[in-house]
Order: C-alpha cells, then sequence, then structure tokens
C-alpha cells in the first residue's frame, strides 16, 4: 500500500534552524494549516510539540479543534466569525473591521493588520476605531500580526511592509495603554521573513510554515540555508508484466515499447493527488527512473519490478516540472495516505 515518510530528525534539523534564527524555541509559531502542509496535521502538530513549541497557527476551526490539546495557543488564520464555543487555547484571526463587528463579545482574536499586502486586514487609518470596537466588545486581543507579500524576493517591499507594520505597532501599543488591554504579542515574520533577517525585532514570535518542512522561495542570492525535506512519496507495485515489443500500455498507448521489456505498475494514481501526467512527457522519481505512458486515477507504470520505489523526496524538481511550486504538490497528497515516522 502506498505510503508517505516523514523524517523526525529532518525536521528537527529545520527547526533548530528557524528556532536560531528567531531567538529560540518560545519565538517561533508553527504554521501547520492545510493538514500540515499535506503531512499530516495531528502528526506534526505532534512533533512540534514534542520539539518544544507552544504555539501554532491551522487553516480553520476544525484544524484547531484536532490539536488544541498540544499547544497553549492555536491561531485560526482562515475562518468566518463564529458563536461556537471554542477551546481556551483557540484564536481567531480577525481580518476586518465587519469580522470584528460579527464576532461575539470576549472572542479572543489576533487583528491581522494589512502592511501592503492588500489580501487582508485592518488599513492603518481603521486602526483607532478597531480597537476601541475591540475594547467595547470586550475581544480579548492576544495578538496582532501581518504577511509579508514579497520577503523572499530580492525586493526592498520586505522592508517598505516592514516599517508600515512598525508604524501600526506603535499606535496599536499606545491604544492598548490607553485602554488598559492586556499584553498582546506582534508577530509578522513568515519562513521567507525569518531566514533574510538578523533579527525579528520587537515581535513577539516568527510564524514558519513552508521552511520547517524544508524548503524556502528565498532568492538565493539573498542567502541559502541547509533545509532539509520532511516527507517522502513511496509506491508499491501491484504487478510486473513483460511488454513486448511494439505493444502499448496504459490509457490512449500513449506509451509504445521499442523492444521487450519489464515494466510494473504501482498503487499511486491522480486519485491519491499527485499531479496527473499525459504520458507524452516522462516523470522522473527519486532515483531518476522515468514513467512509461499515462497515469491513471490509482496507479501509473514504470520500468523493472522493484517493490517499491520513491517518487519524490524532495518536491522541487516535480514543481518546476508541472510550473508549480514545492506548496502545491504537498498539500495535494490525499490525507488519508499512510504516514511512516522515520
Amino acid at each position: 500500500m502506498a505510503f508517505i515518510t516523514i523524517n523526525k530528525a529532518h525536521f528537527f534539523h529545520n527547526l533548530d534552524l528557524l528556532c536560531a534564527k528567531a531567538g529560540g524555541k518560545t519565538k517561533l509559531m508553527a504554521v501547520l494549516k492545510d493538514n500540515a502542509y499535506g503531512h499530516d496535521l495531528r502528526l506534526m502538530a505532534s512533533l512540534a510539540s514534542q520539539y518544544g513549541l507552544s504555539r501554532a497557527a491551522v487553516k480553520n476551526i476544525e484544524e484547531a479543534e484536532r490539536i488544541a490539546d498540544l499547544f497553549e495557543e492555536v491561531l485560526v488564520l482562515v475562518d468566518h466569525p463564529t458563536a461556537k464555543p471554542l477551546s481556551a487555547s483557540i484564536s481567531l484571526a480577525a481580518h476586518s473591521y465587519e469580522a470584528l463587528q460579527a464576532l461575539p463579545d470576549g472572542t479572543s482574536i489576533h487583528l491581522s493588520i494589512d502592511s501592503g499586502m492588500h489580501r487582508n486586514g485592518i488599513k492603518e487609518e481603521q486602526i483607532d476605531e478597531a480597537l476601541a470596537l475591540i475594547h467595547a466588545k470586550k475581544l480579548r486581543l492576544r495578538g496582532v500580526f501581518t504577511h509579508f507579500r514579497s520577503a523572499d524576493e530580492l525586493s526592498s517591499e520586505f522592508f517598505w511592509q516592514r516599517a508600515n507594520f512598525e508604524r501600526a505597532k506603535k499606535r496599536i501599543k499606545a491604544l492598548i495603554e490607553h485602554y488598559g488591554l492586556p499584553k498582546t504579542a506582534f508577530h509578522s515574520c513568515n519562513s521567507a521573513a525569518l531566514l533574510r533577517t538578523d533579527t525579528i525585532g520587537d515581535d513577539d514570535y516568527a510564524r514558519s510554515g513552508i521552511a520547517m518542512y524544508g524548503y524556502t522561495t528565498l532568492d538565493p542570492l539573498i542567502a541559502t540555508y541547509d533545509l532539509k525535506p520532511v516527507l517522502a512519496l513511496w509506491a508499491e507495485k501491484l504487478s510486473s508484466r513483460v511488454l513486448k515489443k511494439g505493444e502499448r500500455v496504459g490509457y490512449g498507448g500513449i506509451y509504445e515499447a521499442k523492444e521487450d521489456e519489464l515494466i510494473s505498475t504501482y498503487d499511486i494514481g491522480y486519485g491519491d493527488g499527485f499531479f496527473r501526467f499525459d504520458g507524452f512527457e516522462p516523470i522522473a522519481m527519486a532515483d531518476g527512473s522515468l514513467t512509461k505512458g499515462r497515469m491513471s486515477m490509482d496507479s501509473f507504470c514504470l520500468g523493472g519490478d522493484a517493490s517499491k520505489v520513491c517518487m519524490f523526496e524532495d518536491a522541487n524538481p516535480l514543481a518546476r516540472q508541472f510550473h508549480t511550486i514545492s506548496y502545491e504538490i504537498m498539500t495535494k497528497l490525499y490525507p488519508a495516505l499512510k504516514r511512516v515516522v522515520i
């Protein structure tokens, strides 16, 4: 049966590097959204907790509830306001003034600031009325954050956005003092921002997603790091046969044997979240062997008769071939595939 391996040593290696950059284990929030970038939410949350991280961020309330017992706080990044009772450790991101209005009184929140990405967040001119509403509704302001749009690119936009957030922080801190609100955590650095900077400044922590799993999109002219991919995808053999010269295999008969050859069918297909390939351009496995013909919903063909094959242990070559990014290669993987920690 097809399976995924999760390399614990690689994961901890990446966390060591990121925590050193951030200033310690208390300075890093593990981003575990979208099933931990395809790695398996509960499994990666358990490993992150075992390592010593106390904060996590997820996509929605359902994900938060699955791991709330493992962390001091779990931040829900992408979900709508709800009146549903939540665990004391769960906070909701508030991305607009309208979201603040819709939240029940007393909800734990992190206020999102639009520092220049213009995707989500309170604009600078809305800060005063937003803090007034937070005070009036007795919302529990546990954090204030922003997101950088170009931290991985060789440009000055990261510094421009960071300056915008620092200016917003100054105003928010003054209002927190004015209203007598409890101490609030500030956070802004994502993986790329953390890796390109020498310090997170007076932020309370950084949020790291893709770099924990062994990848970075940071321009190498800025910096390079020895990050180690955590996930590998394995397929197991279903059957073997000799394909005679001139015989064609799979849907459409795209691949034709030039001579008699041994081929095998393996138990991964596009139904398992692997990108469908049409057979005209072969896909290289981790060992360099090439696929034969078109991928089916539940299987594909490969030369030889190995009992199992590693389809990838580094998502970057596949991402380049499919004109996408490593994130998409991993997050598409079928959640029910067995995960094995090695």
